[in-house]
């Protein structure tokens, strides 16, 4: 097992097909219909999965680019006012790593400092009905509620001690229910760790427009999978009032004159006031919750197999770039140079020469070009 920049590269690669293919299955309410919302949180689970563990495994052969690749790297390698390109790239990567991690973190403050300056709220009512949620769960969790005039949609933050924050308003006790239900899920669900670890991801590669998109989807598919386990709970006849109260609470949030706290990093909100088409699929999927409910279990059950085998079969390839020597020669000839079939030799006078196939081809000056650097030296 081992790592390189081109396993690296690979993986992300790999990353980036895996995310356009979330954004092309999740939208689908006919793909949810059928097979449900666990495949998307597979190929979610398996596109991340497939970034961080960017390693070549014995089994790994080795695709060769000769044309593209060998070109990228030209130019990464290539100076600019006597600095490399790739220098440059990683000066801005780190800049904008630090930027993102600080937005991220002020955010966290932020929201700890709202929670501690905010009184909890001292209605019985809601706290009643959350106390029923919560035994109901057989979860023993205090959850603190606060109230608050700059809060336009409810939500939920916290990892370990969860607020939940709702706007001023009235609810009725069916819309109380509903709304808190729905933010409790999300912390049964552990959904603000996974959002956090998605948003870390997003802090190192915040450069790739993909990770971006996967953020969305994610945001989208965690509230789709939310709505699916809290109707499953509940009777046919009482998925229309669950609608309504989510409904109630876009028209109460749309009123312009509100401030309107956006949700931030660990924290989840019932509803997106600007995913227009988001909202009407959540709506589509609890309207036809009965016929997700009867879909195959044995294609859902296979689609997963068969994306947790991708996994496992995008670990038998790696790409790499394929380089014709640049070397002196007494003849005319092109070789493939291979880090299986080529090596180097130390000469006193610190150049190399090079072997292919044992047989002597010429020699270099500078071990530090690409197309040499990973040959063996004997």
């Amino acid at each position: 097992m081992t790592i390189t920049v081109f396993s690296f590269v690979t993986s992300l690669l790999l990353f980036n097909i895996y995310i356009f293919l979330i954004a092309v299955i999740r939208p689908r309410n006919i793909f949810l219909f059928r097979f449900g919302i666990i495949p998307v949180i597979f190929l979610i689970a398996a596109c991340i999965f497939r970034l961080i563990f960017f390693v070549e495994l014995p089994f790994t052969k080795v695709l060769r680019s000769e044309i593209i690749y060998p070109s990228i790297l030209d130019f990464f390698t290539s100076e600019i006012f006597e600095i490399h390109v790739y220098e440059l790239l990683i000066g801005v990567w780190i800049a904008g790593s630090i930027y993102y991690l600080q937005k991220y973190i002020r955010q966290l403050i932020f929201l700890n400092k709202l929670a501690n300056s905010l009184i909890e709220t001292q209605d019985k009512r809601i706290i009643s009905c959350m106390n029923k949620i919560t035994t109901e769960s057989s979860k023993n969790t205090k959850v603190k509620i606060v109230q608050s005039n700059e809060i336009s949609v409810p939500m939920i933050a916290g990892f370990f001690k969860p607020v939940i924050y709702l706007p001023y308003t009235y609810f009725s006790d069916m819309d109380l229910k509903n709304i808190l239900m729905h933010e409790w899920i999300h912390f049964l669900h552990k959904d603000a760790w996974t959002k956090l670890f998605v948003s870390l991801i997003s802090v190192v590669f915040w450069w790739n427009p993909f990770v971006h998109i996967l953020k969305n989807e994610l945001s989208q598919t965690l509230e789709l999978r939310c709505d699916l386990s809290i109707i499953s709970r509940m009777e046919h006849e009482n998925h229309l009032i669950y609608l309504e109260s989510i409904i109630k609470v876009i028209k109460y949030a749309n009123n312009k004159s509100l401030h309107k706290l956006r949700s931030a990093v660990g924290s989840t909100q019932l509803v997106s006031i600007n995913g227009n088409e988001n909202m009407t699929q959540r709506f589509e999927l609890i309207l036809n919750y009965l016929s997700c409910k009867k879909r195959n279990m044995l294609s859902s059950v296979i689609l997963c197999a068969f994306i947790l085998l991708s996994v496992v079969a995008s670990y038998g390839f790696v790409v790499q770039p394929l380089y014709h020597p640049t070397v002196e020669k007494t003849h005319e000839e092109s070789f493939a140079i291979f880090p299986e079939n080529s090596y180097l030799v130390l000469n006193e006078d610190g150049t190399y020469s090079l072997y292919i196939d044992n047989k002597y081809i010429g020699f270099i000056e500078n071990r530090d070009d690409e197309q040499f650097s990973s040959l063996p030296v004997k």
